[in-house]
């Protein structure tokens, strides 16, 4: 999920990376786009990603932005429902609201 989330571009020159893939080759810098898994803000990054669009899109999409605001835990959906009705509008509202933020469901 991490790897979903962009970073601004005034942000990105904190992470860069300098390779070079023998001593005798110039140094490469590369800059990282998304978040970094490990870094501190990681997980509060990608959780304050989940919850603007599930704020942004509770009157379209309600029952998949509670289900995004409650059954979190960091990158684990964990929900559930008593109907298949309701399990398939949990899979619809949520598969839907999490692609329009550029997230992609999977496991």
């Amino acid at each position: 999920m991490y790897r979903q989330v962009l970073i601004s571009d005034d942000d990105r020159k904190f992470q860069r990376i300098l390779w070079r893939k023998d001593p005798s080759q110039p140094i490469q810098t590369f800059e990282l786009s998304t978040v970094t898994y490990g870094t501190a803000s990681a997980s509060f990054l990608a959780i304050r990603c989940l919850h603007q669009l599930a704020n942004e899109d509770c009157f379209d999409l309600p029952t998949g932005s509670k289900i995004t605001l409650q059954d979190f835990y960091v990158d684990d959906l964990i929900t559930g429902a008593d109907t298949i009705e309701e399990g398939t509008r949990i899979v619809n509202e949520a598969t839907t609201l999490l692609r329009r933020g550029g997230f992609e469901l999977r496991k």
